[in-house]
């Protein structure tokens, strides 16, 4: 019954919203071939608020697959993380949470200080970490793009593009379909909180897959949505609404068009060129709609978005962030007309939220450790025999029965899917990108300033040595000598840590306080 009243949402789309926002880009393809089916300045660079947090997700789930670290793995809660502006869960430094529980609050409530967690956790530091995302983003494809934090909070320098975004779309689904669980869960519980997902379209519309949303001032409301029907699947990218209803409700809008069409544009997201532009703010025009008010993608309590609302909402302190209360009603369109003529999003399907919350799995002892927990002592720190991720190659010596997980069946990507750059392909940047001579992703890897052997004990990610090839002799003398059987050594139940290099202290939170008499800027949402 309830999925029949989602799909139903299609024919009240077209009736309740006569005027979208003419700011800002969209784009819809195909997730398997990455052919574009509809595009509305698809290429332009767009500030891309906390949809950043996909390529934190995806940096994260690359370290799963290679072993370095573990969903049980339990990281350590920095000053610095904690210290992240709202929207957040008020992480409390010294505390722990598993990469797990971490990812999905990241993924579902949007949390800055979580981002952050994750972060650290992966690179072991801010810095590196954001080096490590610029050069996933080059290695990918994503020409428009640089990254200058994990969590999204807007920065001039950071941008991306509705091209680049289905991209890392992509990219997550093709690799990491057995997680899209992180992407595409309905709620969390962290105590008493139940905090839904920041992504209208779930428990709205009929075969959503999840994805990710993002808000800031100056990029306005942001969206990266997939859904499934008919044996098809699509991400739809809409940058720059300018309030969360209307991103909502346009990328419901686009959906169904490329559900409706079979036939594409005659061209791919891989052939789309770069902007070469630098990404504008819309922060006026995002206060001046409805009289300097933001709605806030979540501020729907327990149904239809009451008028009122709007004035609790979008540029408060907290960027109309609170928690929401679960809808006893059964799910009907994605939008509907208030009595006053303004669109609202109508009420969610019910859901069960999952439980998350902070501190050490039992898995979390026999776990391996976090990058950026290499330097605490042994009390500090969960540490025991590194167990092997399901993804990742097995060690020599070490068989961990995998422990599989089962991909939803919306976002599954085939494995012949060629949208976006191969692994091995290196992507070179258009030479006129920003102005003059090749893009610089700010943070990415130069020559010389970092290395594998540079950074701490498993905080390495994408940063691989430039494989050599051995010289003729050595190889026609290793073809001609017998290989010797080597006997299979069993680990220590304990791991012992290496010791820190002076260089290689913990990131230190920032001591900059804002000048006296400065006013509040708008919070960045999810």
């Amino acid at each position: 019954m309830i999925a029949s009243r989602l799909a139903a949402a299609a024919f009240v789309l077209g009736a309740v919203l006569t005027g979208s926002a003419s700011a800002g880009t969209s784009l819809v393809i195909d997730a398997s071939s990455g052919a574009v089916l509809s595009s509305e300045n698809g290429s332009q660079a767009w500030r891309p608020a906390s949809t950043t947090k996909m390529m934190t997700l995806y940096l994260a789930l690359k370290a799963i697959r290679e072993g370095r670290l573990g969903l049980e793995t339990a990281i350590p809660v920095s000053k610095l993380a904690a210290s992240q502006p709202r929207v957040k869960v008020y992480a409390k430094p010294g505390s722990e949470i598993t990469l797990d529980n971490a990812l999905r609050i990241m993924m579902v409530k949007s949390a800055n200080d979580i981002a952050y967690v994750v972060a650290e956790g992966v690179g072991g530091d801010v810095p590196t970490f954001v080096a490590m995302m610029n050069a996933e983003a080059q290695r990918l494809g994503m020409r428009d793009t640089r990254f200058v934090n994990p969590n999204g909070w807007d920065h001039p320098d950071q941008q991306t593009s509705a091209r680049d975004l289905a991209v890392l779309a992509m990219a997550l689904m093709h690799d990491f379909s057995q997680y899209s669980d992180y992407w595409g869960t309905s709620a969390v519980q962290l105590g008493k909180q139940v905090m839904h997902n920041t992504n209208g379209l779930v428990g709205r519309y009929s075969g959503i897959g999840g994805m990710k949303t993002g808000f800031t001032c100056a990029s306005g409301f942001n969206v990266v949505a997939t859904a499934s029907r008919g044996g098809r699947t699509l991400i739809a990218v809409v940058l720059g609404s300018t309030s969360g209803t209307d991103r909502t409700v346009k990328a419901a809008q686009l959906l169904d068009e490329g559900f409706a069409a079979w036939g594409g544009s005659g061209y791919s997201v891989s052939s789309m060129p770069p902007s070469g532009a630098r990404a504008p703010n819309i922060c006026d025009e995002v206060r001046n709609r409805g009289g300097g008010v933001a709605l806030a993608d979540d501020a729907d309590l327990s149904g239809p978005i009451a008028a009122a609302a709007s004035a609790n909402s979008g540029n408060d302190s907290d960027g109309g962030r609170f928690a929401t209360a679960f809808t006893t009603q059964s799910a009907g369109p994605v939008a509907t007309r208030s009595p006053r003529g303004r669109v609202v999003l109508g009420p969610r399907a019910e859901v069960v939220p999952m439980q998350v919350s902070f501190g050490r799995s039992p898995g979390s002892a026999s776990a391996p450790i976090a990058a950026n927990a290499t330097a605490q002592p042994s009390s500090r720190v969960a540490r025991g025999t590194p167990t092997i991720a399901p993804e990742a190659p097995v060690a020599a010596g070490l068989v961990v029965p995998p422990t599989r997980r089962t991909a939803s069946s919306n976002g599954a990507i085939p494995r012949g899917a060629n949208a976006f750059a191969p692994a091995n392909t290196p992507v070179q940047p258009s030479s006129d990108a920003f102005e003059s001579g090749p893009l610089r992703l700010q943070g990415a890897v130069q020559a010389g300033a970092a290395n594998a052997a540079s950074l701490r004990p498993g905080a390495a990610a994408g940063i691989k040595p430039t494989a050599r090839s051995a010289k003729p002799e050595k190889a026609q003398a290793a073809k001609t000598q017998p290989a010797k059987a080597q006997p299979i050594k069993i680990p220590p139940t304990r791991a012992v840590p290496a010791k820190p290099k002076p260089s290689q202290a913990a990131v230190k939170p920032s001591t900059a306080k804002p000048a006296a008499g400065a006013k509040a800027k708008p919070a960045n949402d999810a």
